[in-house]
């Protein structure tokens, strides 16, 4: 497995979307640390060597953030391997597989920015049982991931850099480049839809932007205080922070 420096990107055999959190200038000077987050698409269609090269990394627990549907339809490879702790968190209690839900049919209609939103108000439970079982592994190297690596993955992601003080511009550029890594896995996807469907298998800056307007208007632009919002403490967001940035 290689790990390309200046992306912090994961090159492993069927995996399309994986980036350590690692190498990202925070607000106090610092850099994120390596080898204590990872996000993904969804491994579910690794070879054996693949398995071995995450778990030499090391992975140790893994977090799928699809609906229950979805990681049925499409189990992680490593579901069942000793060497991994799974869980199943959606993070949307919705198929994203089900383009006829009504959040789903209304982010066609609109944007995945508008859906970010949505979540940002209507998933809160989820993003705490989320963090905090990312706490509860802490000490370990854990994976998230969702289909494609991009949304819901994309958000816990900008919820970490965004509490170790990430600028802005690198959190919408880092969100931006999924789609560049991601393409060929999404390309079928595309060819069997409308046009007017494939922005949603894209990861528009727009939408990141639409996010981080929100947080600004209603957070007081203090992704704190939407944790806290979700009922996180203030020591809980702390220790989310010295997870990237250790002490």
């Amino acid at each position: 497995m290689d790990l390309v420096r200046d992306s912090s990107r994961l090159l492993i055999p069927g995996l399309y979307n994986a980036r350590d959190l690692g190498n990202m200038p925070a607000a106090d000077g610092r850099m994120t640390a390596c080898h204590h987050l990872v996000r993904s698409d969804a491994p579910d269609h690794l070879n054996a060597e693949s398995i071995r090269e995450l778990s030499a990394y090391p992975i140790g627990a893994v977090i799928d953030l699809r609906s229950k549907e979805e990681a049925a339809a499409h189990p992680d490879s490593i579901r069942e391997d000793h060497r991994f702790t799974y869980y199943n968190i959606p993070l949307l209690h919705i198929n994203a597989d089900d383009i006829n839900a009504n959040i789903i049919s209304e982010t066609i209609r609109t944007s995945l920015g508008q859906l970010y939103v949505w979540m940002f108000e209507n998933c809160k439970p989820y993003f705490a049982e989320v963090l905090r079982t990312i706490l509860k592994e802490k000490g370990k190297t854990v994976l998230f991931h969702c289909a494609h690596g991009k949304d819901r993955t994309g958000l816990i992601t900008a919820i970490f850099y965004l509490l170790c003080g990430v600028s802005r511009d690198l959190i919408i550029s880092d969100y931006a480049i999924s789609y560049t890594y991601v393409a060929d896995l999404v390309a079928p996807l595309m060819e069997a839809t409308e046009e007017s469907v494939h922005h949603i298998y894209r990861s528009d800056a727009s939408n990141m932007e639409m996010l981080l307007a929100h947080v600004d208007k209603n957070y007081q632009g203090d992704i704190r205080v939407f944790l806290r919002s979700c009922g996180l403490t203030d020591e809980e967001m702390s220790a989310l922070r010295g997870i990237l940035l250790p002490d």
